[in-house]
This record gives structure tokens, sequence and C-alpha cells, in this order.
């Protein structure tokens, strides 16, 4: 059976363990500021193949590296620009991934084949503390089953995955709520990948211009980085987005809307949940809600759409992807 462990911080002897268990080959789950992941050694090819196993992960979704600091970032890449060093000496530690061309130390399989890696320092004690105990970079997808809700909480790793995971380490709720910002430095101009909680305003005043890619790539194809599938994030019960106000009408079967910042008559029978018109507090509770929402058996969820404008990029990125059409 796959065990929990409550760990209070970066000196608890569960890290320890842990490490001994990476580096057996095994699968760790971990908390960092972001969501769980769900960690490996990141040079050990086999290790990484248990991710994919343990997750239903298709192979063309590379996985990002988490690593202590820059210089074990720099020890993975062929070129370190110098956006990068301004980059991290400014966000890391922090839910800032960077994607640039990888050095032969990162396994194919790491890179689902591509030439780039991503790498990101996490902001999370335990998470910093597990990645020195093991002395590796960790390849750590969120721990989660593929396409489905990333988990915010330890048991949401326990009900996803299972005994797919060899030991969980409990830190409770994480911070953030949602992924980090993906950003690519391998092209030609920098490029967000997936908007998370840095965004393109935080990154533009230090690099200059920055693109946002806003698109989806089509089930087969490799990814330059991890979310950009057209659909993610998704809960098992069926998302629909609608506009503000509109409540719902004519529905039968368990469903729940949620309202951001005010809630409209709703029919008896439908459970209205409120949540404040602030994008970090919907970002922070997004997966939290979506998981109770599905534990409590709810079928269907109508969600407000949010309004536009960059502080609420991420939750949008997120819902479109967590509401498309379930691939057969």
């Amino acid at each position: 059976m796959t065990r929990l462990l409550q760990v209070t911080g970066p000196d608890d002897p569960a890290i320890l363990e842990a490490a001994a268990v990476l580096a057996r080959g095994g699968l760790v789950a971990f908390p960092t500021e972001t969501v769980y992941g769900l960690g490996a050694d990141g040079l050990n090819p086999e290790a990484v193949a248990r991710i994919y196993a343990a997750k239903g992960r298709p192979a063309t979704n590379p996985v990002i590296l988490h690593v202590a600091d820059a210089v074990g970032a720099q020890a993975l890449v062929s070129h370190w620009p110098a956006e990068a060093q301004v980059l991290v000496e400014r966000f890391w530690p922090g839910p800032l991934t960077l994607v640039l061309p990888a050095s032969d130390r990162v396994p194919s399989i790491v890179r689902a084949g591509g030439p780039s890696v991503a790498l990101r320092c996490p902001a999370h004690p335990v998470a910093l503390a597990l990645i020195r105990a093991a002395g590796r970079p960790l390849a750590a997808p969120s721990a989660n089953r593929s396409q489905h809700l990333s988990p915010t909480l330890a048991q949401h790793v326990a009900s996803s995955l299972g005994e797919a995971v060899d030991l969980i380490l409990d830190g409770g709720a994480t911070a953030a709520g949602l992924e980090s910002t993906i950003l690519d430095l391998a092209g030609d101009r920098p490029r967000i990948l997936r908007p998370g909680p840095i965004g393109p305003a935080d990154l533009t005043a230090l690099l200059g211009p920055v693109e946002l890619w806003e698109g989806a790539v089509k089930a087969g194809e490799v990814q330059a980085a991890p979310g950009m599938a057209e659909r993610h994030y998704a809960p098992r019960a069926r998302l629909e987005l609608v506009a503000p106000g509109s409540g719902v009408r004519g529905i039968s079967g368990t469903v729940a809307y949620v309202g951001l910042g005010s809630l409209p008559p709703l029919p008896e029978g439908v459970r209205g949940i409120l949540l404040p018109l602030d994008a970090e507090a919907v970002g922070t509770r997004l997966y939290a809600l979506l998981h109770e929402l599905d534990d409590a058996g709810f079928e269907r969820i109508f969600m407000e759409r949010p309004p536009e404008g960059e502080r609420w990029l991420a939750v949008r990125d997120r819902l479109r992807r967590a509401s498309a059409k379930e691939l057969p």
C-alpha cells in the first residue's frame, strides 16, 4: 500500500526516507507552492517511465525537472542565456518554469524526444529539501491522472493515483493552487506557453516584449512543455462555462453553479457556490473546489466565465482546457 507521511518542514526525517525511495527508482508525491508533484529521479529514464505509466501520460508530453538552484539548472542545458539569469535572480525559487535547450544529460523521455527541457526551482521548503536530499533533479509533473484535476492536497494524490505512488509526503494545502508559469526561452523571442502566477507584465518588465501562446497542441503531437493540450485539468463532472449572471434553466441531475462576485437566482436543487471576484483567490481555490464537487457526486458544474484582463489569464486558461470536450 502507498504510504502517506506527514511532513512538518525541511528537517523532517520523512524527507530522508523519501530521498531513499527516489534513489531506488521509486515515485514520491510531494508538495510545492503550486500543486503536488509526482517525483522521480529525473536522470533515471526507467524511473521517469514510471511517472508516465502511473499518470497514463502521453509520451508526447514532457515533464518539468525541478532543481534546487540556478547552478543545478545550468548543468542541464546546452545554453544559459542572459535572460534566464535575470529571471532566476528575480523569480527563483518560485512558480516560473523556463524552457531551454537541453544538454545531453537530460534523458529523451523527460523531453518527450524534443530538443528542450523545462526547469523550475520550487519555492516550498519541503520540495527544496527533498531535491537536495536526493542530490538529483526531480522530474515532477502534477500528481494526478493525465488530463484530470491537479492535486492541492495529499488526499487528492491518493484518490487519483492510489498504489501507483510509493510514498506521499503530506505538507498540507498548497498555497498558489495553480501550476507554474511556463516561459519558453529556446526560441527567437520569449514566449509564455502556459500562464500562471507570474504574469506577462512581470516578465515584460524584465525582458521587454513577451509573446503569449494561447493555442492547443493536437493529440499525438509533441508538446514543448506541459499544459498545452486542448483538454487538461478536468474534473470528472462535466464542466461548462456560462456568461456571468446567466444562471441555469431546465437542467436535471446533480448540478452545481459557481458564481463570481454574486449568485443569480437558481432553480431548486441546484447548489449555488459563490467565489469572490478576485483572480488570486479563485486560482487558489479552484482545484480544491472542483475536487470537492467531484467527491460529492455532482454530474454537471456550471461556472461563470472569468473577466478578461491579465490578472485572470491563468484561471481562464485552466477553465478553457478543463471544459474542452473529452478526447475519444
